[in-house]
């Protein structure tokens, strides 16, 4: 039980000091957030012994990013593949955050 209350704070604890030490850097600190909140999430569902919707949740991401990447494709006519990269790596950290917490109001 700790570590689901204690993962995602040692992640934004991580994401804090990567921030103050790479203040230049061109990742944010919180980019490392969805490898803390994925397993925080793999273990809620575990805690609630209810099937997991892990393998759904990637689907439903990945079928974003191919909406992404189209609606880019349209608008640009060129696709850069640093900026997409970038757009989908922040649509997996915000999408693992609501994630996490909806699970969070499933476990209270």
């Amino acid at each position: 039980m700790f570590l689901i209350f204690g993962l995602p704070l040692l992640g934004l604890v991580c994401a804090v000091i990567l921030n103050k030490l790479f203040p230049r850097a061109k990742f944010r600190g919180y980019d490392i957030l969805p490898f803390f909140l994925i397993y925080a999430c793999h273990l809620i569902s575990l805690k609630q012994s209810k099937p997991e919707f892990l393998p759904y949740g990637f689907f439903f991401f990945f079928i974003l990013v191919i909406i992404l990447t189209i609606a880019e494709a349209i608008k640009n006519k060129n696709i850069a593949p640093d900026k997409i990269m970038r757009e989908i790596w922040d649509y997996l950290t915000v999408n693992t955050i609501f994630w996490y917490i909806g699970l969070m109001f499933m476990l209270i």
